[in-house]
């Protein structure tokens, strides 16, 4: 995804530490940043909003990251979603695209991740 213009982003974390680290990173770079702390929240007028780019934790209480993703994607099938967990530690890169992909990502970012990976 690294070269394209990305200016509205929805980032979807329930760590709230991990959030405001995103958020702060993104917004420095001259990015519109909306946080939302779970799915529930991140869905509601979704299709309204001119989101550019999602990054999603797969991984979260309510209705997670994986059914998130898949209903944005039905929603919005064109926008760009970068989906990040820390399970994905356990894959390698290539596993770990397929999976995200399966679910309508089309990226993912491990956790751990530098801020420079993630503004790639």
């Amino acid at each position: 995804m690294s070269g394209e213009t990305i200016s509205n982003i929805l980032v979807v974390e329930d760590d709230k530490s991990t959030i405001e680290i995103i958020s702060r990173a993104l917004s420095s770079d001259d990015c519109r940043v909306t946080m939302a702390l779970n799915m529930e929240d991140a869905l509601l007028g979704f299709e309204k909003m001119p989101y550019d780019l999602v990054i999603a934790d797969l991984f979260m209480t309510g209705m997670g990251g994986i059914e998130g993703i898949k209903k944005m994607r039905e929603i919005r099938p064109e926008i760009k979603i970068l989906a990040t967990s820390a399970g994905y530690s356990e894959m390698t890169p290539d596993e770990a695209l397929k999976a995200a992909g399966k679910i309508g990502a089309d990226d993912v970012l491990p956790k751990p991740f530098g801020l420079d990976e993630l503004r790639q």
